[in-house]
């Protein structure tokens, strides 16, 4: 092409652009999936409610307030690393769509925010952008590496299995050869933003236990050894800031089941509503003892310290951000600490009860039986939430194979783990239940709305979507008890009922089917159930479809940000 021609296409260009008008914005934007349009984006968008997550600062001490202030700071940098981690290519797609102009652009940037990606959670990972679909091992992993390539490496390579099957490593290939890299390399310069920030955190702290914590969780990031400051973690005693931060669950990695995420929670604890339920940390080894299994599965050797706190979040990122809000949790996931310590229980309130009332009360109104509805109470489902939690700190956790080695049950069941670890918590949560009804701590009517608001949420959680873990560990649960004819449906209004005493019988015999496949690390059993109980139903799938105004989750907006300014 010669110079007249290049500068004359380039005047062409420009004059095209400086002649653009109002019309112009109303193309979509070029960024969107094929098929995908704004006003699917939009929809998509409006399934999360907004939620203002608030807590009461007012009996916070200065140090408090300039304690919390360095964590939400950290917290961010934790979102930045899980934003990496789910995609390598996330920071620079989200720049090219917030340079866009079209229709639409807000909305999916909204979207691609909720999502922490272009792929929609809810939806199978479905990419709402034109990026392709998203690897099974996100960011953790080659794009194009396999389950089969993998474990063949560890076949050809047994000196590479303890780092390569880590939670604190990623695995890439270089000049052909694939390398675990820790996380404190791949990530160092965030982590050592991180890491400066709780160092300034402990200074200012005047709660010991609390110091220990943050300054072990710094020294952590950077050494990639998270064991000690666990231990430190569980440790904390009479502070009212509670945070955990760092790389937990594995639920992004569904390639195998093995690769922590970072997040972050902030918190301030309610120190009369935790001391009431710490009561229940002392029927742990009972509980344990009285698991729905034979005596042999049983881990009553295992820590059970359990401590519980009731706590209103400050402010959330990274991994626990991404599409579902979390209601609680049950930390740490090292079989290490469980052993010595137990592990502890966080109730996230606030955002608990904002579900409830936007979320699972709608819900119930639509597909249960009007009388079962009717019964329906905050306090036995936020139990229930609880249960399922301490449910996670029992049954099987170190396993030893054929081998003879010592694995845990998260190796041994790889990509299974997440959906039959959680749904064995909601059936051993359900279980226990009864245990303490029959030792008198609940009484038969409080176990019973208990019962009534899980079976409520079993649709709330499949919302979630089949890919997800607590979707598909709702899902099976449902088709279980569907199974079994304990689930009634009425076709006419397109309710479902069921007896709760049949429902205490069908949850209790998939506690033993699932606490047993774990004892066992039974990798084909577990992908067995999964695929046999994991899909969905007609009548399953006409209820969620009349759901479309509830919406399916929250979208959090945090009031600290706003009271950070006059701290």
């Amino acid at each position: 092409m010669t110079r007249f021609a290049v500068a004359a296409a380039a005047f062409g260009a420009l004059l095209a652009a400086c002649s653009a008008g109002p019309a112009d914005e109303e193309a979509p934007i070029a960024m969107l999936a094929p098929g995908m349009t704004p006003e699917a984006i939009e929809a998509r968008v409006a399934r999360f409610a907004p939620a203002t997550i608030d807590f009461d600062d007012s009996a916070l001490e200065p140090w408090e307030k300039q304690v919390l202030i360095r964590l939400v700071q950290a917290s961010d940098i934790m979102h930045e690393i899980f934003m990496k981690q789910v995609s390598p290519q996330n920071p620079e797609w989200r720049a090219r769509l917030e340079s866009q102009r079209g229709k639409g652009k807000e909305a999916a940037l909204a979207l691609f925010d909720i999502m922490v990606g272009p792929w929609d959670r809810l939806e199978h990972d479905e990419p709402f952008l034109d990026v392709g679909p998203k690897p099974a091992g996100a960011g953790y992993y080659p794009p194009d590496l396999t389950r089969g390539q993998f474990e063949q490496w560890l076949a050809d390579h047994p000196e590479d299995r303890q780092a390569f099957t880590g939670y604190f490593t990623v695995i890439k290939r270089q000049k052909g050869v694939l390398v675990a890299v820790p996380y404190s390399v791949e990530y160092r310069a965030e982590l050592e933003r991180a890491a400066a920030l709780l160092r300034e955190a402990a200074d200012l702290s005047e709660n010991e236990s609390l110091s220990r914590y943050l300054r072990t969780r710094a020294a952590a990031f950077l050494s990639n050894d998270y064991f000690e400051s666990d231990m430190a973690w569980m440790d904390i005693t009479g502070s009212r800031i509670e945070p955990t931060i760092g790389p937990y669950e594995v639920y992004e990695d569904q390639l195998m089941g093995y690769k922590a995420a970072f997040e972050s929670f902030v918190t301030v604890a309610d120190a009369a509503a935790s001391a009431e339920l710490e009561r229940l940390k002392d029927s742990m080894r009972s509980l344990e003892a009285r698991l729905p299994i034979e005596d042999r599965y049983k881990n009553l050797d295992r820590g059970f310290e359990s401590p519980i706190r009731v706590v209103d979040v400050v402010y959330t990122a990274g991994d626990t951000r991404a599409g579902v809000q979390t209601i609680a949790f049950n930390l740490p996931n090292d079989e290490r600490v469980r052993e010595a310590k137990g592990s502890k229980k966080v109730m996230l309130r606030n955002v608990a009860r904002a579900k409830f009332e936007r979320i699972l009360t709608p819900i119930a109104q639509e597909v249960l039986d009007p009388a079962l509805a009717a019964e329906l109470e905050f306090h036995p489902w936020f139990i229930n939430v609880l249960m399922h939690e301490l449910a996670h700190g029992l049954g099987p956790g170190f396993i030893t194979t054929e081998s003879g080695a010592r694995i845990t049950v998260n190796q041994a069941l790889k990509e299974h783990y997440s959906a039959i670890e959680e749904a064995k918590a909601d059936v051993t949560g359900l279980h226990n239940l009864t245990v303490l009804q029959g030792d008198g701590v609940y009484d038969a009517d409080f176990v019973r709305r208990a019962y009534i608001s899980h079976l409520a949420d079993i649709f709330r959680a499949t919302r979630f979507g089949a890919n997800e873990a607590h979707g598909r560990a709702n899902l099976m649960q449902f088709n279980w008890l569907w199974e079994k004819g304990i689930i009634r449906y009425d076709p006419e209004t397109g309710r479902f009922s069921a007896d709760v005493d049949r429902l205490v019988e069908g949850f209790r015999s998939l506690a033993t089917e699932l606490l047993t496949l774990q004892a066992k690390g039974d990798y084909a059993r577990a992908g067995e159930l999964l695929e046999r109980y994991g899909t969905m139903r007609p009548e399953m799938q006409a209820a969620l479809d009349r759901l479309g105004s509830v919406p399916v989750d929250i979208r959090p907006s945090y009031t600290v940000l706003e009271k950070m300014k006059n701290w």
